[in-house]
Formats: C-alpha cells, structure tokens, sequence
C-alpha cells in the first residue's frame, strides 16, 4: 500500500516547495509578486489585467473593461503638461504597434498624490501577427528623480559658489587636462585657458619668486596629481601674457572616487599681491618709525641741553616743549604718520595761553596737510613763537594780540606771525633759542625761508615752505 504523500520510499515535498510550486504553475499568481506595477488592456485599450503592484502606484483598482490605457487618474508629461488618455504610453503602442521604452511620466492618484513613472509597454500579437493589445511594465521612480534633481541643484549651487568665490579654483582630470575653473582664476591668470586641452594650470608661465621658469609638468598641481597628496606651496608667480607677476600660493588636492582611485584634482590659487604690498608697507613702516625715534630723540635731546643752559636747569620750560612735540605726535599717530592739520598744530599751540576764544589770538588760514617732518618742525617753532610771546611779547600784556595767517600758492605755503599791542621790542643782544630753532627747522630741515623782524610794534616772523606736490 503506498503512502498518502507519495509511492513506498519517497520523501513527502516540503510544503513551502507545493506552495512555490503552485505559484510558478499560475503566472498572474508570479506576476502579482513582482515589486513593478504590470497590467495588460485589449485591443481597445480597455484595462484587463493588473498586478497588486499597479494598483498600489494608481491609489485605486481599476475596473476592468472600463478604464483605458492605464488606472491612473490622471497622467502628466516630465514638464508637467497635462497629457489626454491618446498620448498616453500604452495608448501610443496601441496606435503604432511599436514598443516604449523607457517613458517618463507623473501620474496622479484619486488623493492628489503624484508619482513619477518610468514605462516600457509592448505590443501583444497572436501567431498572424495580428494585434492584441499592450502589456505596461512600469515602477516608480520619484525618489530616484528627487534624489538626481537634488545632485544637480547641488552640482548648480556649487558652481555659484565656486563662481562667487574671490580665491582662483580650478579642477583637471586625473590626467591633469584642465576641466573647469572660475572667473577668479581667468582673472588671475589674465586668460581664459581651453578646456581639455591645456595641463596643470591655466597660467600662461609660471615662475618662482626669484624669476626662475617652472615648467608647468612641475607646478604643485602636477606635483599633487603625481604623488597623490595635498599639499600647501610652495609659493609661485603667475606670470600673466601682458607680463604683469602675481604672487600666488597654491593648495592643490587630489580627489579620489568611492573606491580610493584617482579622478582628478582642484587647486585653489591664493593671490598674494595684497599681502606683499602691505609686507611691503609694513616694512618701510617700521624704517620710517625708527628713523623718527632716532630723530625725535635728537630734538628731545636739543630741548634739554637749550633748556638747560638758557633757564638754569629750569625743567617746567624742558616740559612744555615736550608736550609741544607730544600734541603733534598724537596728531600724527591719529593719520597713521602720513599727514597733519596745519591749523590744528595752530590751536593746539594756543591752548596753554586761552586759544582764540578770548579775541586775543586770531589763526586764520586754509586746510594744508602737512608731512610729519613738517609738522614736527613747525610745532616747534610755533611753540617757541608763542613761549616769546607770552613771556615778552604780545601776550604777556591784557592787550597784546597775536595775528597767525597762512595761505598757499602752487606749491608753496605762506605763514605770516605778526604781534601788536605788546611791550615795545628791541633787537635782542644775542640769538635766543628761539630764533636759531626758526632758522634750523625751517631752512635746514625744510628747504623753506625764514625771516623773523623785531619791530618796535611787536615781533613779525614770515616763513615760505615747499609742499610737497
């Protein structure tokens, strides 16, 4: 007697083999397993026939025999034009009797839901070869498309950035053949390079700092390609066709696939011009600085030894010269040493004695910028003007007044010191101080001429300067 699940001695089938079994001998039960959306219609184009897969992508199960060319709601083209049922894919096949591949479409559920799809409908033929209808095989590719549009927005916004970027990028392929590079590179090079045919960077030559050639084979982005790794430099000059040099700091890198192979590089050019102007700068700065140390130590040392001697070691008049040259110096230090006020270091010179605010001092004259030597130079005479004046002069009487007028011409600055109302003058003995620090500031170290008069009304010194042009 055989046995129920087979003749004496057969093993009985898995029941997960019956089951397979049973689904390879039903093909709608394999295709209803598939994760693509498939679906048959007639010759008409009436729906017949669809998996668990279409309906899932429609929102809906059609109703067979009714709906044509697909169970969508509604179908779109790529740009999202809105197609009628006899542009659609299976309706195409059905008119022309040729296969779609790969169509791109958005279709629409009942809920508003849209996804995009990707079509390959065929033909159905009997053995005449005559037409049957149409067989769609299509899967949803929405995310793929977000993700791809997301890669190319990304792709786009890097280039705007690369572009707005002030730093020269440029890329090459593994090979070092020029790829891409921004409009801060071509500026920098002063040519724009042709793209996949010039090697290593676009400079017309390059060259290190002392002016030796560096063939292009060489240069760091070469250097990075050919060794496989960043690097920082060595600093080089872009040598423009005009001839103009730009100091340029490379940072070449390579780039490497998911897999570690070598695709390609970017260098990203630092233009160093600003930097070696203000190194430049910063040096001459401090040259200048320490000759002005040295010489303001010089007229410091002046001071005192006149002091000395004219006052009998009186310091306070030592005191009052320098805070003369101290008031300068911070209008100096406020223009960085380039420049000062005329009419400043004027109301700076009259501040210890009222200023122009009790009508006896009158400073009249038009903005002239001075350099920091001749400033220097005539804040010390003007002190020393103003000293005599309010311990002989105009200004040691309720009186006395002192007129300080300045203009210019071409080149030339005019200064006219006139006092009235003063003590009478009479021609000193000896040259004072005073009068030698006139003649020294502004013939010697200006190149100007002085003339200091002492008229029986009250002291006049007339000074002509150059400016510088």
């Amino acid at each position: 007697m055989s046995s129920p699940a087979g003749r004496e001695g057969e093993r009985p089938a898995p029941v997960a083999s019956l089951a397979l079994e049973r689904i390879m001998r039903s093909p709608s039960s394999l295709i209803d397993t598939l994760p693509v959306g498939i679906y048959t219609c007639d010759r008409d184009g009436h729906v017949i026939q669809f998996n668990r897969r279409a309906a899932e992508l429609w929102g809906r199960p059609p109703e067979l025999g009714i709906c044509r060319y697909s169970g969508a709601v509604r179908a779109f083209d790529p740009s999202g034009e809105e197609l009628d049922a006899e542009r659609w894919a299976m309706a195409e096949v059905l008119r022309t009797g040729k296969p779609v591949r790969d169509r791109e479409a958005v279709i629409e559920k009942p809920n508003g839901e849209r996804l995009t799809v990707l079509a390959n409908v065929d033909p159905l033929f009997d053995e005449q070869g005559n037409l049957l209808g149409g067989v769609n095989c299509f899967q949803d590719v929405t995310e793929l498309r977000r993700v791809q549009r997301q890669m190319r927005e990304g792709r786009r916004v890097g280039r705007r950035v690369m572009e707005a970027l002030p730093a020269a990028i440029y890329t090459t392929d593994a090979e070092g053949r020029l790829l891409y590079f921004n409009k801060a590179a071509e500026r920098l090079w002063g040519v724009a390079p042709a793209l996949g045919e010039q090697f290593w960077c676009g400079s017309w030559k390059i060259t290190l700092p002392d002016g030796t050639p560096v063939p292009h084979d060489q240069c760091p982005m070469a250097v990075a390609i050919r060794e496989k790794r960043a690097m920082v430099g060595p600093e080089a000059v872009a040598v423009r066709p005009d001839g103009t040099r730009v100091p340029i700091m490379p940072h070449p890198t390579p780039i490497f696939d998911s897999e570690g192979k070598l695709i390609g590089a970017v260098n990203m050019l630092i233009d160093l011009s600003e930097q070696k102007l203000a190194d430049a700068k910063q040096r001459t700065l401090i040259d200048e600085l320490n000759h002005r140390v040295k010489n303001t130590l010089a007229t410091i040392q002046s001071l005192a030894a006149q002091t000395m001697r004219e006052r009998d070691g009186d310091n306070r008049e030592f005191e009052r010269r320098l805070l003369a040259l101290s008031r300068v110096h911070d209008q100096l230090t406020r223009q960085a040493w380039e420049w000062a006020d005329f009419a400043a270091i004027a109301q700076d010179t009259f501040a210890p004695y009222g200023g122009t605010a009790n009508g006896r001092v009158t400073v009249d004259g038009p903005p002239v910028r001075l350099t920091s030597r001749a400033a220097l130079a005539l804040a010390m005479v003007l002190h020393e003007l103003a000293t005599n004046a309010a311990r002989h002069g105009a200004l040691s009487v309720p009186d006395g007044r002192v007129t300080l007028g300045w203009r210019t011409e071409t080149d030339r600055l005019f200064i006219d010191w006139r006092e009235e109302g003063g003590p009478a003058v009479t021609l000193p003995k000896r040259r004072g101080f005073g009068a030698r620090l006139v003649e020294r500031a502004v013939a010697h170290e200006l190149g100007g001429r002085p003339a200091l008069e002492y008229r029986p009304g009250g002291v006049r010194c007339t000074m002509e300067i150059p400016l510088p042009g």
